[in-house]
């Protein structure tokens, strides 16, 4: 996913004044445009931060031993590990929403972004199932049901085939009313029909499973988590428009920590007021209610703005952990997914200590990261790959069309 966005020009608002920034916001693309797109590294680190807690979650939740989950330190994993979907459906958002910024400033109508964004998602899904056909050869064809498991990758890829009809900038304007009302509306119907319970019994549970539940089948149900990618798409609409001059856009991130700790603040407040203000009927409905969303909103605006401190104070192109894992998470996902879950390590499987996960957790970490850099180094695409056997195998047509060299006389 392009990261893209665009590098305004400071004619617009020369003072950098609120009055400017505020008329910037609904401004069509093209009249906040200027120099050549860049890139926000902040959401390249912040994306990476979410692939090192991903392998956070999944080594300790499956490697560790029945005494180990038992300790608070092991409690303490759990809590982070609460982040990393929610994190990769808030990224996917804001690359749609940089990717429509780029479009909207060249031109592009809004059937071509619609088209290319549902194309983009489209692929997320194909690939969704493919690595599930993956894991059942590998897994020695164990349940045949976990091929119609709606995961994360599922979630992402239909999310935003089902967001950009709905959010694509009209006019070059970003629908920022229509994409917040759509929020609040997943967040509000999240805990009454997202646990899927009042689902009628005839419903495939294979196709429901993307809308609503919370079991194998349906691990990753677009109600509410798709709320996370349109909150994305906002955000980086909101993004490109403040990446003028960096110190536009530290204030943006600095407003995002700030905001974020406000939203934290504010949800264990009204929890600490009266813990049940809000009587959910189970554990799963209170995840998906509006309180666990600010809470987790809230402070992954507070990494948003330390990820853009750190990348001032170490910019490119000085190496950065994040940064590689954040250009190469579908990849890093893959791999360590089968690495942790599959037969190479069963073994493992509840048997480590925390010191004896956290060992194996800084192992794989630098496993991926050795990949990640083999991948930013050699490859180059589906499409460049292709394309270098194209030529190659013209040129093996060119060389056996030359004509044979002329016998002996």
């Amino acid at each position: 996913m392009s990261n893209a966005q665009i590098s305004s020009s400071k004619s617009i608002d020369k003072g950098g004044g609120p009055r400017a920034n505020l008329e910037a916001v609904n401004q069509p693309a093209a009249a906040v445009s200027g120099n050549r797109p860049g890139r926000i590294d902040a959401v390249d680190w912040l994306r990476g931060l979410a692939v090192v807690l991903m392998i956070e979650t999944h080594l300790y939740g499956y490697w560790t031993s029945p005494a180990a989950q038992a300790t608070a330190l092991f409690r303490d994993t759990r809590w982070w590990g609460g982040f990393p979907f929610r994190m990769f459906l808030l990224m996917a958002g804001v690359a749609m929403g940089i990717k429509f910024e780029t479009q909207a400033a060249r031109g592009v109508e809004r059937s071509v972004m619609v088209r290319g964004s549902v194309r983009r998602g489209f692929e997320i899904l194909v690939l969704a199932y493919l690595f599930r056909l993956q894991e059942y050869v590998l897994s020695l064809f164990w349940d045949w049901r976990d091929l119609l498991r709606v995961d994360i990758l599922n979630c992402i890829g239909a999310s935003m085939m089902l967001a950009a009809p709905l959010t694509a900038p009209r006019g070059g304007r970003p629908q920022y009313a229509v994409t917040l009302t759509l929020v609040a509306a997943l967040i509000a119907v999240g805990p009454i029909i997202g646990p899927g319970v009042h689902l009628p019994a005839w419903v495939p549970p294979h196709l429901a499973g993307y809308f609503v539940g919370h079991d194998k089948i349906a691990a990753f149900p677009l109600i509410p988590p798709m709320a996370w990618t349109l909150v994305g798409i906002a955000i980086g609409h909101w993004l490109v428009r403040q990446n003028r001059d960096p110190r536009r856009l530290t204030r943006a991130f600095i407003i995002c920590g700030v905001v974020g700790l406000a939203m934290v603040g504010a949800v264990k407040l009204v929890r600490g007021i009266d813990p049940y203000i809000i009587r959910y009927p189970s554990e799963v409905a209170q995840q998906m209610g509006p309180g666990t969303f600010f809470y987790r909103l809230g402070w992954i605006g507070v990494m948003a703005l330390f990820g853009h401190l750190v990348v001032r104070l170490w910019p490119p192109p000085r190496f950065s952990l994040m940064r590689v894992f954040g250009q190469t998470s579908l990849l890093v996902y893959w791999v360590h997914v089968e690495l942790v879950y599959g037969l190479a390590f069963k073994r493992l499987a509840n048997r480590l200590s925390m010191t004896g996960a956290t060992i194996a957790f800084v192992l794989m970490t630098a496993a991926m990261l050795g990949l990640a850099l083999l991948r930013i180094k050699y490859w180059r695409g589906w499409r460049k790959a292709l394309e270098s056997l194209a030529r190659v195998a013209s040129s093996r047509q060119k060389i056996a069309n030359l004509p044979s060299s002329p016998g002996p006389l």
